[in-house]
């Protein structure tokens, strides 16, 4: 994982302004927590977003499979500005209960 350009993540965070969010460099890249919950890393100008079943995410993002590892949905930077990405973002928070 690489830490994200300062710039990209500017942008991630401006498209996010109106949450309660704030990022922590861990793991080599950016954790980003919404609430207090951590929702997804932030790496390259990707932000992989914890997976918790929102059925109105577009189609064309990969989800993952019962069985893979990791479970995480990768949401390319196209989509940094995506009218539903506060509300993923928010609600990803507001399902999370195990912290």
């Amino acid at each position: 994982m690489a830490y994200m350009e300062e710039g990209l993540l500017q942008e991630w965070l401006e498209a996010l302004k109106d949450l309660n969010v704030h990022v922590k460099k861990m793991f080599g890249c950016h954790c980003l927590y919404c609430d207090g919950r951590p929702v997804g890393w932030m790496s390259g100008d990707v932000f992989s977003l914890r997976e918790t079943g929102l059925d109105y995410l577009p189609n064309d993002l990969k989800r993952p499979k019962h069985d893979d590892s990791v479970h995480e949905i990768p949401i390319p930077f196209d989509y940094c500005r995506a009218d539903w990405l506060p509300k993923a973002v928010q609600d990803t928070a507001d399902s999370i209960t195990d912290i």
